[in-house]
């Protein structure tokens, strides 16, 4: 009898931990969040990321039913705000608003202090922005071809938002991939290298299209390519790469909400949920189009193999031109 009772309960208590688990988890999600969260965006306060952080915090804390506030911690090309989210407590409440930097930065930083594949859990893809080439008018060269035609012969110079940036290694490949002379010059942020390339200083900027776009509306400058795979609706005028007939080369920066690993999985759902809800809320995509900034919903497996793929593009790149941003 003892023998019977010792194997029945044997078998039924996998059966109540799962029960227990999941009773448990359950009553997690319910609890979450109990208090204000804090997303850190790893960069300064009034730049082209808070033009989305900002928003999308409003939205999420709306659909989670509490105060998500933004906290800025900016350095070391967005090291510092990814670092600081790595060491906090893996509870939900603090939360990264990150891009692509994930990928480049693993490759041109030679102290970096976190794995982008093991240390984050991705929540969410938030938004994408395509890169631009644009180039001063008097630059004799109007498109793609042309222009990197002209830089064989004459040796151009362009700017970016700073060294081991997306756009600086999206040159870079576009440079050795068609046997092209570009020489990078680094801007401390995307506005000072854009008033360089208007007022001649370099020949040509390579930045978010949503920065470019007024000033190629100006007139100032002079719009050669969108490197992306499909047009930008803010430059509709403007060739995708796939249309100059060069190929391998589309690329856009993108924007994603990520936890520390090792979140409990009911929150890392509850968070997930919350944020397709705050991405689809009224206004917020439109609001964001008018930037340039195309929202884009996602599955979260869709960021880790993202994140694969770039993390080895970037890493061709660097290998290649030993780009270093430390």
């Amino acid at each position: 009898m003892r023998l019977f009772q010792h194997r029945v309960g044997r078998a039924i208590a996998p059966a109540v931990v799962a029960i227990v688990a999941c009773v448990g988890g359950a009553a997690l999600a319910d609890a979450y969040p109990s208090k204000p969260i804090k997303m850190v965006v790893p960069f300064p306060p009034g730049g082209g990321f808070d033009a989305i952080a900002r928003p999308f915090a409003e939205k999420l804390g709306g659909a989670l039913g509490q105060a998500v506030v933004v906290e800025n911690r900016a350095g070391a090309g967005g090291n510092i705000g990814a670092e600081s989210v790595v060491r906090s407590a893996a509870d939900g409440y603090t939360l990264l608003f990150g891009n692509d930097n994930l990928a480049t930065n693993p490759n041109v930083y030679r102290n970096i202090k976190y794995d982008p594949l093991k240390d984050f859990v991705p929540l969410g893809m938030v938004a994408t922005i395509p890169i631009a080439i644009a180039v001063n008018p008097n630059v004799k060269a109007a498109t793609l071809p042309e222009l990197l035609a002209l830089s064989r012969t004459t040796p151009l110079n362009y700017g970016t938002p700073g060294i081991g940036t997306s756009p600086h290694l999206l040159a870079e490949m576009v440079s050795f991939s068609n046997k092209a002379k570009f020489v990078h010059i680094p801007y401390r942020g995307t506005g000072l290298a854009i008033t360089d390339a208007i007022g001649g200083q370099i020949d040509m900027v390579v930045a978010p299209a949503s920065a470019v776009a007024p000033h190629i509306r100006s007139g100032k400058l002079r719009g050669v390519v969108v490197l992306s795979a499909e047009r930008s609706p803010l430059l509709p005028n403007l060739p995708a790469v796939p249309e100059t007939g060069l190929t391998g080369m589309e690329y856009d920066i993108w924007y994603a909400l990520f936890a520390p690993a090792g979140t409990p999985e009911p929150v890392v759902r509850k968070l997930r949920d919350a944020s397709r809800a705050a991405i689809a809320q009224p206004g917020f995509a439109e609001n964001l189009r008018e930037l340039g900034i195309q929202v884009k919903p996602g599955q979260t497996t869709d960021i880790t193999e993202l994140l694969k793929t770039d993390l080895a593009r970037w890493k061709a790149v660097v290998d290649r031109t030993s780009i270093v941003a430390d």
